[in-house]
């Protein structure tokens, strides 16, 4: 690899790092800690040990190298006219970047939501996914601990995306901090949005905590990532989503919820 190359690997290495090790802690500290000490809004009753959180650092550290490389990717694709990936933003205008950006995370939920139903076939599981799920009990550090294999499919989204539409820097950053904050607190095991969420309308439509938590400690069911309504529509959302997340909102301590049920 070229000196010059490698250095702007070395650059998307860093901020793919720093993104992950930034969200993750923040994620942590704020929610698992803080909301920890005060025993609220605990998702369910199981407890990441520490064990549980050097595995799921480790392979996240794995993922972001993965991520960095698929950064360079799309250096490359541009730099060849593969990708138009633009500063100006008067190239294609303030409207077509608001639509990019609102775009880029809706088809991101579809292509996650076919992908993880995908990965949940019993010998891609066995294969890739299952790293992910030993997370029963997930710390937002599990955000990105994938298999190395489920990583490079997690990871292709944005070039396959990149080759649709022109893509502004601005939506592209706003993209990777999205998917890594809604990762971090989807995975953080403390209920953050708020009583009634899931029977309003509108809101229901974006995933609460619990939504990917229930995921995690069934293994099946609720695979959308950002929203509701493909899980809705393919009846695979689970029955008890709205149920749990009643507990974990309106419930002072973990220990006064009732038993969960089985799968």
């Amino acid at each position: 690899m070229e000196t010059g190359l490698l250095g702007v690997w070395a650059g998307i290495l860093a901020g793919d790092f720093l993104r992950y090790a930034l969200v993750a802690a923040a994620t942590f500290v704020l929610i698992v800690v803080w909301w920890g000490l005060r025993r609220h809004r605990k998702t369910q009753t199981g407890r990441a040990t520490p064990t549980d959180i050097r595995r799921e650092i480790t392979y996240s550290l794995l993922t972001v190298v993965i991520f960095s490389l698929n950064g360079l990717l799309l250096h490359l694709g541009n730099e060849a006219g593969v990708f138009e990936v633009y500063l100006d933003v008067s190239r294609h205008g303030w409207p077509f970047l608001v639509f990019s950006g609102i775009v880029i995370v809706v088809v991101h939920d579809t292509y996650f939501y076919w992908l993880h139903r995908l990965l949940h076939q019993p010998l891609i599981f066995r294969l890739a996914h299952r790293v992910h799920h030993r997370s029963h009990a997930p710390t937002p550090w599990a955000a990105y601990a994938f298999h190395p294999i489920e990583a490079a499919f997690q990871a292709a989204f944005l070039p396959l995306f990149a080759l649709l539409m022109p893509l502004h820097l601005g939506v592209v950053l706003f993209f990777v901090w999205h998917m890594m904050i809604r990762n971090a607190v989807g995975h953080s095991g403390y209920e953050v949005f708020p009583q009634g969420w899931t029977g309003r309308p509108i809101a229901s439509w974006i995933t609460a905590v619990t939504h990917h938590d229930l995921h995690h400690e069934k293994a099946s069911g609720n695979f959308g990532l950002y929203f509701t309504w493909w899980d809705r529509l393919f009846d695979t959302e689970r029955p008890d989503y709205e149920t749990r997340f009643d507990h974990a909102t309106n419930a002072p301590s973990p220990e006064d919820r009732p038993a969960q049920e089985t799968p």
